[in-house]
């Protein structure tokens, strides 16, 4: 059987390369070795055949001495000192090889040069500081959804031009992936494909930055619109362009400090109280209901918002409601009347110490307002 040539290119092709070319003649030596020293052993001494001196070879080139056949002759010895002495040149050079791809490998992926493959990710895209990727990471691991999500940083750019992320925080992700942020290469290489969410870090330092977010946020809504994105800005300007980029949402930092040094001006101690409403770590959060009111109004009818307040307090749920999300509005709804009418597509604006369960309890709570129409 004749093996076309194209075959053989194939096979051998690949080991020429440098990386293969050093450890396949350490197999090829090692094999010849082997050989040599069986023939030899079998040779010298008087009790051993070939297949003897293989067992022999293979348990001296790689220093484990079982003792079951030894040396004896004076020429055999010899031959057994300079074997096990290749044999441990070899495994050294092994390890060596091995230890290097390992460390180049490591360095590659903390120069964020190689590609993403998980699922279910959330993305942090941008470096402004370490710092801020730190602290972001803290509320990630008390958030319920979130804390367990795989976490992937991209960014074309790392603090003080670093060439490689901080091991001590590369730990506490999963991956980094450096690139161009507003090209669709650099986002398929961070897998958005697969992703679950993408935050947005920005920089009163570096203003542009809201821009290439923008624009970046624009790709991934157009190529992968059931990523959620959201924003932080550092111009208020730049929430105008959310809507117009299908964005999901987007934070404002200077509008919210500035509004928080005069709150805490006019009534000290109501940035704590913004600080409990904001993290997890204590106290309720805000939360806006995943279900709409008719999912769980099941009944249709039409029902005010003072009524299905009553209904959460007769019943004693753990949740306060404090505002709508209405489909027709492009402001949240704080604290609307209660003879508001609730639309079916309305969502809750509810305050409570974890995310209520509305669709579930909507039975109970529409029998509780009928009862008391």
């Amino acid at each position: 059987m004749i093996i076309p040539l194209s075959i053989i290119r194939r096979i051998v092709h690949p080991s020429l390369r440098p990386g293969v070319r050093l450890p396949l003649v350490l197999v090829i030596a090692l094999i010849i070795m082997i050989f040599i020293f069986a023939g030899v052993f079998a040779w010298l001494e008087d009790d051993a055949g070939f297949g003897d001196g293989l067992w022999t070879a293979y348990i001296t080139l790689t220093t484990i001495g079982y003792g079951d056949y030894s040396a004896k002759t004076t020429g055999g010895r010899v031959i057994t000192v300079l074997t096990s002495m290749f044999g441990i040149g070899c495994f050294g050079v092994f390890t060596g090889i091995i230890v290097e791809k390992a460390i180049k490998r490591r360095s590659r992926k903390m120069k964020g040069e190689g590609n993403f493959s998980g699922e279910g990710h959330l993305v942090i895209v941008n470096v402004p500081s370490y710092q801020e990727v730190k602290e972001l990471l803290k509320e990630l691991d008390l958030s319920p959804e979130y804390k367990d999500a795989p976490r992937l940083v991209i960014a074309d750019s790392l603090p003080g031009n670093d060439s490689e992320f901080p091991g001590d925080l590369y730990e506490k992700i999963d991956g980094f992936v450096r690139g161009p942020l507003s090209t669709v290469d650099t986002l398929k290489r961070a897998n958005m494909s697969h992703a679950r969410a993408c935050l947005f870090l920005s920089s009163t330092a570096q203003p542009a930055l809201d821009d290439t977010n923008t624009l970046t946020a624009g790709l991934i809504e157009r190529h992968w619109p059931e990523v959620i994105t959201i924003l932080a800005c550092s111009r208020p300007d730049t929430l105008k362009n959310l809507r117009l980029f299908n964005i999901d949402g987007g934070i404002n930092a200077i509008d919210l400090q500035m509004g928080f040094l005069v709150q805490e001006l006019e009534d000290p101690g109501v940035f704590n109280v913004y600080s409990q409403l904001s993290s997890n770590r204590i106290g309720s959060q805000i939360y806006i209901s995943r279900t709409p009111v008719g999912e769980w109004n099941r009944s249709g009818r039409m029902i005010t918002l003072g009524k299905l307040k009553q209904a959460v307090v007769a019943l004693n749920l753990p949740t306060e409601i404090v505002g709508l999300k209405r489909q027709s509005e492009a402001d949240i709804l704080l604290l609307p009347p209660n003879e508001m009418e609730l639309l079916p597509t309305d969502r809750l604006v509810y305050m409570a110490k974890e995310r209520f369960n509305w669709r579930g309890r909507g039975d109970e709570i529409v029998q509780t307002i009928e009862k008391n129409m």
